[in-house]
């Protein structure tokens, strides 16, 4: 059996709704049982208990948030969709605190071609789909959020390789009370040889600026101290990079490192634009 043999035969485990509250009911039957009772048959049964709620918290964990492929068919991508059921997609599933959200890295596909997915069309995109959940608990209703997400990398200041500079495009829906998102970019897989980040922090499409990051002369990458966000390494295969495509994109599409944006993030942003469907 295969991993994803095992992941999809969890994923199709359903339990009833009183399933724990059942549990613990015969729990504390058999703690109120007389003392003569047989120890072995207790520790049977606790072991037994023990090893069902396992099962039930793994399948919980596994179906709290749609997988990849499941967000890319809600937005109407269902080649993409095939795209993250198959092997070429990457399952991060990392969670991480940014501000009054828990932001988690789904998964990601790396380099896909559009014209395997769109007739007539030959580019090289990266997708990467993340779930948002609000640290109180409280569900999300609205399909929107105020929170950046930007690839980044690292030795190429966060103002020169962005989401902007990425052609990235975005798509995001509400469901049982969780936001997912899916971001489309130009393909990183070029800047392989590099670190390459998706960072979420707070603000409405806030283009990344001096008053956000931090860029060192080794070309480090790190958030501003007292600025909230997180950076996500994306796992990439160091095989795929390729410095002449890199070359010409920070070259013509992307501003020089020594114009860096100064100001307030609050004033400087710009939409990145919605998939179309």
């Amino acid at each position: 059996m295969t991993a994803k043999d095992y992941r999809d035969a969890v994923d199709a485990v359903s339990f009833r709704p009183d399933f724990v509250p059942h549990v613990l009911s015969l729990l504390e039957a058999h703690r109120k049982e007389p003392v003569s009772m047989k120890k072995p048959a207790l520790k049977t049964v606790l072991v037994a208990a023990a090893l069902i709620a396992a099962l039930a918290v793994t399948a919980s964990a596994a179906v709290y948030f749609l997988s990849p492929g499941q967000v890319a068919r809600e937005v109407g991508m269902d080649a993409l969709a095939q795209v993250f059921e198959g092997e070429d997609a990457v399952r991060v599933n990392q969670t991480e605190t940014v501000g009054d959200y828990q932001v988690t890295l789904l998964g990601m596909a790396p380099g896909v071609a559009l014209s395997q997915l769109d007739d007539g069309v030959n580019a090289q995109k990266t997708y990467a789909v993340l779930a948002y959940t609000r640290t109180d608990g409280t569900p999300i209703a609205e399909s929107g959020s105020d929170l950046t997400v930007t690839p980044l990398v690292e030795g190429y200041a966060p103002w020169q390789v962005n989401a902007w500079s990425l052609n990235s495009f975005l798509a995001s829906f509400t469901q049982g009370g969780t936001l997912y998102c899916l971001l489309e970019c130009d393909t990183v897989e070029p800047f392989a040889d590099h670190t390459v980040y998706l960072a979420v922090y707070p603000g409405t499409h806030s283009v990344p600026n001096t008053q956000i990051f931090s860029f060192s002369a080794d070309g480090a990458i790190a958030y501003q101290p007292g600025q909230e966000g997180v950076l996500f390494p994306l796992p990439l295969d160091p095989a795929k990079a390729d410095p002449a495509a890199v070359a010409a994109l920070t070259q013509e599409d992307a501003p020089p490192a020594s114009s860096a944006p100064e100001a307030d993030p609050a004033d400087v942003q710009a939409d990145v634009q919605l998939l179309p469907r």
